[in-house]
């Protein structure tokens, strides 16, 4: 075997190295955020020395430094006077302000339930939002309307373009 064919042979075999060992190019996204962590199939309790006071739950997580984002996602709250839970397709929690946006279904421990497209929480406030179409239900009592404002505090419901249907007895 002649040099030149062993030092083509060589070079050929470090050129192919170098093309196999390369660096893959990393998408980012758009908005140019990396997360900080993400998680899958996960349960995050946040726990004081009364107990469990919030639980979020989801099939994919990512925490950035100013908020969180979550795909199908549950968040519960035993804060309140009554247990509430949330579920939403996505969920984006960035300091007391919770951003729901499809297939967004609110349940209380005391049977009150709504189903919308997208809501605002503020957790601070104890104020949901929804600028949109709605419907809410308790026992045999529902009723339909758009842009709602539920306040979970004082157990209020303020609403506009509502019908329904009430069950007396």
């Amino acid at each position: 075997m002649s040099i030149n064919l062993f030092f083509m042979a060589v070079l050929a075999i470090l050129m192919g190295m170098y093309g196999y060992f390369t660096p893959k190019s990393v998408n980012y996204p758009e908005n140019g955020e990396i997360p900080l962590i993400e998680l899958s199939d996960f349960s995050l309790y946040e726990i004081s020395h009364q107990g469990i006071e919030y639980v979020l739950e989801g099939r994919e997580g990512k925490m950035f430094d100013t908020h969180y984002a979550v795909k199908s996602a549950k968040f519960s709250d035993n804060t309140k006077s009554l247990l509430q839970s949330v579920q939403a397709d996505t969920i984006n929690y960035k300091k007391n302000k919770i951003v729901m946006d499809g297939n967004v279904y609110y349940v209380r421990e005391d049977g009150l339930e709504f189903h919308t497209d997208k809501a605002e929480y503020n957790t601070k406030a104890s104020l949901i939002h929804i600028n949109g179409t709605f419907t809410i239900r308790q026992n045999r009592n529902h009723v339909n309307g758009e842009k709602m404002v539920l306040n979970t505090e004082n157990n209020t419901i303020s609403a506009d373009r509502v019908s329904g249907q009430y069950d007396l007895n």
